[in-house]
């Protein structure tokens, strides 16, 4: 395979939001693309099975410096499904824990992240078919998660909003993982830390979300122009660490349709599910079901404002907010309102509230943002409360709002009271 198409699906795979690598090289380097693949396109819904597997070490845990085909043979730690739909213009993902629980063919049940480390690309591709009740896999990509290392480098670092504390040693991987919470430019080592860092609360699960929070960044930054000049850099990292079944004709095409692909119709969601007591995630099969009706393009209002699940996080800077947009959330009609600690620990408050889509659910997350004024983004990923349904990040922007309108919002003291859970500084 050419090293420019290496540089597609490495993109393609490492920020999920695909076609970046073949917009630079049309605009800086068009030679490298030959015509008949300059108007490839994609003519058919097409599912691609993405698979972050880990590094593979030696027994005294240094990574061999020779990439060979067992860096693509061990648990993948992350794992994608993509449905690239060119009849609704739409890129959805499932996001699946690692950690899910599933039947693998022939060995059993076991965490989902074995299927490749048994038996490959086949196994991991047959395993995922089946757990999404037989949804058919087109492609496959597996990406050995070091690159990732090289890809940061390479580009200079990638900024990204650390939320917390982050500190642990990784004795396997050699690897030291010292983060402050705040906006930060990771460095390769520093941005492998940041996603592989499992030891809070929500283990697996929160790194997930801070693996979606990360390929969105990487997406920003390798749109911009100023990192093209790192195409010929790039394309030698992603020959090592890709591997593909699809054809050159097969990543052209996707990525001339995802170039016109609006953020409003990109879908990045967590499979859903609950920790067992032996800690992995256990997902209900009415779950699996309507997370493959969304990823085949379902849309629908998931609930009525009486079911519908919100965390309110309070994110601002000012006291007590969490509790004003509960109990204003209460007066347009929502009965199912808690108030949460904050996942960002940020005194200063972030500016722009975030309304996210925690279950795939945008139409939800729209009707919240229109009762709240309209005010604040809508994050079509599963990175809020992974109980809720919507959660609401407060940032500054709705807080001022609030505070100007008090008086003229009169909100009642007879309004339906949001539950409350955890004891919090800023609610």
């Amino acid at each position: 395979m050419k090293p420019s198409y290496w540089l597609l699906i490495f993109i393609l795979c490492a920020v999920v939001g695909v076609g970046a690598g073949y917009f630079a090289t049309l605009v800086t380097r068009p030679q490298l693309i030959p015509p008949q693949l300059r108007i490839a396109t994609l003519r058919e819904p097409t599912t691609v099975l993405f698979l972050g597997v880990d590094v593979v070490y030696t027994d005294m845990g240094r990574r061999k410096q020779k990439i060979d085909k067992d860096a693509f043979t061990g648990r993948s730690d992350t794992i994608l499904v993509a449905r690239l739909d060119p009849v609704s213009n739409s890129l959805r993902v499932i996001s699946i824990p690692r950690d899910t629980e599933v039947r693998i063919p022939g060995n059993g049940i076991q965490k989902i992240n074995a299927a490749n480390a048994i038996g490959g690309q086949n196994l991991a591709i047959e395993t995922v078919s089946g757990f999404l009740d037989e949804t058919k896999i087109d492609h496959y990509v597996v990406l050995n998660v070091h690159g990732l290392v090289d890809l940061v480098n390479e580009l200079g670092g990638i900024t990204v909003e650390v939320p917390k504390k982050m500190q642990y040693m990784d004795w396997t991987a050699k690897l030291k993982i010292d983060l402050e919470p705040g906006m930060h430019t990771l460095t390769g080592n520093q941005a492998m830390g940041f996603v592989r860092f499992r030891h809070d609360a929500l283990g697996d699960i929160g790194r997930v979300q801070r693996q979606s929070i990360f390929l969105r960044a990487v997406l920003d930054k390798a749109l911009r122009p100023d990192s093209w000049a790192h195409l010929p850099k790039l394309l030698d990292i992603a020959q090592q660490y890709i591997s593909t079944d699809m054809s050159i004709q097969d990543m052209m095409g996707m990525a001339n349709f995802v170039r016109g692909v609006p953020k409003s119709n990109q879908l990045l969601t967590m499979m859903p599910g609950t920790f067992s007591p032996n800690g992995n995630w256990v997902v209900a099969p009415s779950d699996i079901r309507k997370m493959v009706a969304r990823l085949n393009g379902a849309n629908f209002v998931e609930s009525s404002k009486d079911d519908i699940r919100i965390s309110v996080e309070n994110s601002s800077a000012t006291e007590g907010m969490g509790r004003k947009v509960a109990k204003l959330l209460g007066v347009r009609g929502y009965r199912n309102v808690s108030v949460q600690q904050p996942n960002l620990d940020c005194p200063e408050g972030i500016k722009r509230t975030r309304i996210i889509a925690q279950k795939a659910n945008p139409e939800d997350a729209s009707l919240v943002r229109t009762d709240l004024g309209s005010i604040g983004d809508i994050v079509n990923a599963s990175v809020g409360n992974i109980e809720s349904s919507v959660t609401v990040v407060v940032g500054n922007d709705l807080a001022a709002k609030i505070l100007e309108q008090e008086n003229a919002l009169t909100i009642p003291e007879t309004a339906p009271q949001a539950n409350s859970h955890g004891g919090i500084t800023r609610r």
